[in-house]
C-alpha cells in the first residue's frame, strides 16, 4: 500500500514521463508469418495463443522467432498440432473480452473453432500502464477465463503473468519503479485467482507463467541484462525472451500432458 501512496503523490511526474515515453518509443511492427496452421495431417493437440503485442510477436521479424513459432517448436515432441494466434498490438483484457464476446459465435476462422486443448494468454502490460484498478482488471480476467473455458472446453489454460515492468529499459524512474510495483500487485491477485480456479474446476488446468528471466553474468545488473535481451524499443521481448518464454510454457504443457 505504501508504494500506491507514493505513486499517487508522484502522479503529475509519472504522467509527464509516460507521455514522454509514448512519444519517443519506436513503434515496432507485428512480425510476418502464418498465424494459423498445423504441423501434420492429423493433429492431436490444438493450441490458441491470444493477447497483446507480445503474444503477436512484436520485437522479432518473423513468427518463427516469436512466441507462436517457438511454442510450436517446443511442443513438437508431443506430436502433430494445430496452432492459432489471435493477438493485436495495444490489446487490453477489456478489449480482448469485448472482441471475443462479439465474435465468438461468428464465422471467424479462429474464434469459431469448437475446441482448443491449450489456450495461452498474454494480457496485462497495457492494463498496468492504464489507470485501471487491480480489482477491476481481475474481474475482467475472470470473465475472460470463464468465457474461454465455457466456449472451448480447454484442458489447460496458461496465463502469462504481467512482465516485470520495473526492469523495462524504455521506462525512466520513478515511472519504472511505480509500474513495476503495480505489475507485482496485479500478479499476486492473478495467482490467487488461478489457485481458486484450480480448486473449483475439474476439467481444466490453470497455470500462471512467469517469464524466466535469469541473467547469466553475475557482474552485470539485471537492468543491463534486460537491455540486451529485449527488443530495440526496450519495451518488447527479443528473440531470447520469446524462446525462454516458450520453453517455460512447453514444460508446463508437457507436465500436464504426461500426467493425464
Amino acid at each position: 500500500m505504501l508504494d500506491q501512496g507514493i505513486s499517487i503523490m508522484l502522479a503529475p511526474l509519472l504522467l509527464i514521463q509516460g507521455l514522454h515515453v509514448h512519444r519517443k518509443t519506436p513503434r515496432l511492427a507485428e512480425p510476418k508469418g502464418e498465424r494459423m496452421g498445423q504441423t501434420g495431417a492429423s493433429p492431436t493437440l490444438s493450441v490458441l495463443i491470444l493477447g497483446d503485442s507480445a503474444a503477436a510477436g512484436v520485437g522479432v521479424l518473423h513468427q518463427q522467432q516469436a512466441l507462436l513459432g517457438q511454442v510450436v517448436e517446443q511442443l513438437a515432441p508431443l506430436g502433430d498440432l494445430s496452432f492459432n494466434l489471435f493477438a493485436k498490438t495495444g490489446a487490453t483484457t477489456a478489449s480482448t473480452l469485448q472482441t471475443f464476446e462479439k465474435n465468438i459465435h461468428s464465422s471467424h476462422p479462429i474464434l469459431s473453432q469448437p475446441h482448443f486443448d491449450v489456450i495461452i494468454t498474454s494480457l496485462g502490460v497495457n492494463d498496468v500502464t492504464s489507470p485501471i484498478r487491480c480489482d477491476k482488471w481481475l474481474e475482467q480476467q475472470t470473465q475472460l477465463i470463464m468465457l474461454l473455458t465455457q466456449r472451448y472446453s480447454p484442458k489447460h489454460i496458461l496465463l502469462t503473468a504481467v512482465p516485470p515492468l520495473g526492469l523495462f529499459p524504455a521506462l525512466p524512474n520513478p515511472l519504472r519503479w511505480s509500474l513495476g510495483k503495480k505489475a507485482q500487485r496485479f500478479n499476486r491477485q492473478l495467482q490467487l485467482q488461478v489457485d481458486r480456479f484450480n480448486g473449483t474446476t475439474n476439467n481444466t488446468q490453470f497455470s500462471l507463467i512467469h517469464l524466466p528471466l535469469e541473467k547469466p553474468e553475475q557482474h552485470s545488473s539485471m537492468l543491463a541484462f534486460m537491455a540486451q535481451v529485449m527488443a530495440t524499443d526496450g519495451f518488447h521481448p527479443g528473440a531470447q525472451i520469446y524462446t525462454a518464454w516458450a520453453k517455460r510454457i512447453a514444460e508446463e504443457i508437457k507436465f500436464t500432458h504426461l500426467a493425464e
